[in-house]
């Protein structure tokens, strides 16, 4: 793991705020999440973590969280809003890079894809084993799709992307 000390150097006060260790936490969290969707889509020989970009999305997440909790005089934030702000930080950072050429551009999206994956994990969470039927199981798909095309192709902030999420458990509720 990279020296974090190093990446700290313009981040000593949101570190003193945060706590190291929740820091090196978060950030050996989503590197053990990326490894293991490298790893379940054999992306090794193709796809590597660049761990200071990994450490900056990171220290960019907590440094918006931090202003977000000072500036509403609150200590906590709601899961929905860690998800998007992280989500938001990973996709400009773009942590996974490709190490080589492929023979397709299937993953030349790899962290929007990832992100797809861990989206798509959150927002169904307790609801991962029920079976859809077709109807739902349909409108789920075209909601991904439309996701996964936004994350590529659409100026993304963290607002949008809650929204989306709070969107999503809206209609989980309805529906």
């Amino acid at each position: 793991m990279r020296n974090i000390e190093n990446t700290y150097v313009n981040y000593e006060e949101l570190v003193n705020k945060v706590g190291k260790e929740v820091i090196e936490s978060r950030i050996k969290q989503i590197a053990f999440e990326m490894s293991e969707f490298i790893k379940n889509y054999e992306l090794q020989d193709f796809v590597y973590i660049n761990e200071m970009l990994l450490t900056h999305a990171i220290m960019d997440y907590f440094s918006d969280i931090q202003r977000l909790k000072d500036y509403q005089k609150i200590e906590h934030i709601n899961e929905v809003k860690i998800k998007a702000y992280e989500t938001f930080w990973l996709l400009k950072r773009k942590p996974l890079q490709l190490t080589k050429q492929m023979e397709s551009d299937k993953w030349l999206y790899v962290n929007e894809k990832f992100l797809l994956v861990r989206l798509t994990n959150f927002m169904l969470q307790d609801n991962i084993n029920v079976p859809m039927v077709q109807e739902r199981k349909l409108s789920f798909t075209n909601y991904l799709d439309t996701l996964y095309y936004y994350l590529k192709f659409r100026k993304t902030d963290a607002q949008a992307l809650e929204l989306m999420l709070l969107a999503f458990q809206a209609g989980k509720l309805i529906g």
